[in-house]
């Protein structure tokens, strides 16, 4: 038996206005084509698509891993050009990898691209109707993916992250793999789409509603006929149709599977007022800075997270802390993406007018180069990434890293890169949502949630949906179908 095996992971804000194309993959993410180079990468890199070789390789499977596509951060749309090449990509690598029996395709489940709504419903029908793959095609996803008709009617079978913060990876690569190899004969796949979207912040595998949900997924996954059940709490910000979040049943047992997925979707739509953004007053916050802990004080970016396909180009944490400037009791760390003050900072400037608030300082220009790391937190572990020209700003006890480029910022080696010891600082700027536990190993406590400027605003009442996308919960408080289910033949 023989498995072709692709992967290509990216996240769309529908509300950023600023195409993503393929620089944000080749020089700021992972871009490898051909078996060779995947190999490479997969031996460097604990990924879904090393998971999915690990087990098929064990168990005597020939295997064909043809691509691995990333994003150095999520972003608004793919452009039109971006997305004909990444696709184009896709599809020249698979067909150098057929004839197989089963085709992994390791992807995120939130990609829009100009003119096209739903990437991977587009990729997995690609794989069916233009390379006429007839064999069983197995997707494993981010529990953030949006799932869609198209997405159902053209895949074998769907898995997803079980963990908040991202953290199985390796895993999810290994659910994949076994369901390839249980293959396709009397399987079904059940959908339950609910209208309710939730906050990312407080969203943890471990404690609260989202932990909830999952163990109650878990009591059935033994169950004869159930080979997998994925919950999925949707990317928030996608101004797109069949917008929700989803309870995903595939099995053997079509009447098991429905009472299953809509029981999920019941107990999911009754704790909707149970969501909490987690966000905390400026006063509070600053009273929590004031005090010396044996840990840094995180402080999440909530609106302008890159992590939710924000910009990064938000001063606000600077416009609130620079007045306080030499009153903590020691070092924060900041960022904000700014080219215009990059340059600046490289040619020796010592003012500055830094983010979206144009926010007027002096500082010391500490360091300057390129910003490249390679995370080593307990998430995206391995992968490498660029934040483009950059540059550290010094004023008091303030060490602002400005950077040309967004980026995955949720890791320690992030700052580290830049000569900057997180480990040491007082308190250390994230624009992440939830991804910052894993990276710093913090427990959500030491998180504080801030609401500023950017694209994942969670009060999503003010973002502005299209009219004939708002029939789902907070944007209508009553919608018109809290829940749907839908069944493969």
């Amino acid at each position: 038996m023989k498995a072709a095996i692709a992967q290509f992971i990216f996240e769309t804000n529908t509300f950023n206005p600023v195409e993503a194309e393929t620089t944000l993959f080749s020089q700021g993410g992972t871009w490898c084509v051909g078996e060779p180079a995947v190999r490479r990468w997969a031996q460097k890199v604990p990924s879904q698509l090393s998971g999915s070789l690990d087990i098929l390789e064990a168990a005597g499977w020939t295997t064909a891993p043809v691509l691995a596509i990333m994003c150095g951060s999520p972003a608004g749309r793919l452009s039109r050009a971006c997305f004909a090449k990444i696709r184009s990509e896709i599809a020249a690598a698979l067909r150098t990898a057929m004839p197989a029996d089963v085709l992994l395709l390791h992807l995120h489940g939130s990609a829009c691209a100009t003119g096209e709504d739903d990437v991977e419903g587009n990729l997995i029908e690609m794989a069916r109707n233009e390379l006429a793959f007839s064999g069983s095609i197995v997707v494993s996803l981010d529990l953030h993916a949006n799932i869609t008709r198209r997405m159902l009617l053209h895949a074998s079978a769907l898995t997803a992250y079980r963990t908040m913060p991202h953290t199985d990876f390796v895993a999810t690569g290994h659910r994949a793999a076994h369901l390839a190899m249980q293959g396709t004969l009397g399987r079904t796949i059940t959908h339950a789409k609910i209208a309710a979207l939730i906050p990312p912040t407080t969203t943890n595998d471990l404690v609260g509603p989202l932990a909830t949900i999952l163990n109650h997924a878990r009591q059935f996954d033994n169950n004869k006929g159930i080979a997998d059940i994925s919950v999925f709490p949707v990317q928030p910000w996608l101004d797109i149709p069949e917008l929700g979040s989803s309870i995903v049943v595939t099995g053997n047992d079509q009447t098991k599977a429905r009472t299953v997925a809509l029981k999920l979707a019941q107990i999911w739509y009754a704790q909707r007022h149970e969501w909490t953004t987690g966000i905390q007053t400026w006063k509070e916050i600053k009273m929590h800075l004031q005090q010396k802990h044996t840990s840094p004080w995180m402080l999440v970016d909530s609106a302008d997270a890159t992590t939710g396909g924000s910009a990064g180009t938000s001063a606000e944490i600077l416009r609130q802390l620079l007045p306080l400037n030499y009153t903590f009791p020691g070092d924060i760390l900041l960022w904000i993406v700014d080219p215009a003050a990059v340059i600046a900072a490289h040619r020796g400037y010592t003012n500055f007018v830094i983010g979206q608030q144009s926010i007027s300082f002096s500082a010391h220009v500490q360091w300057t180069g390129e910003g490249k790391f390679t995370a080593r937190g307990r998430s995206y572990t391995g992968q490498d990434f660029s934040m483009g020209s950059a540059a550290v700003l010094k004023n008091g006890q303030l060490n602002v890293v400005i950077t040309s480029e967004p980026v995955l910022g949720s890791d320690p080696a992030f700052y580290e890169c830049v000569g900057l010891d997180p480990n040491k600082a007082h308190a250390v700027h994230v624009k992440s949502l939830t991804g910052w536990q894993a990276g710093y190993e913090a427990p959500p406590s030491r998180g504080l949630i801030f609401e500023g400027t950017g694209y994942s605003n969670l009060n999503f009442e003010v973002l502005p949906f299209s009219s004939r996308h708002r029939d789902i919960f907070p944007l209508n408080k009553n919608p018109t179908t809290p829940i749907s289910i839908w069944q493969s033949n």
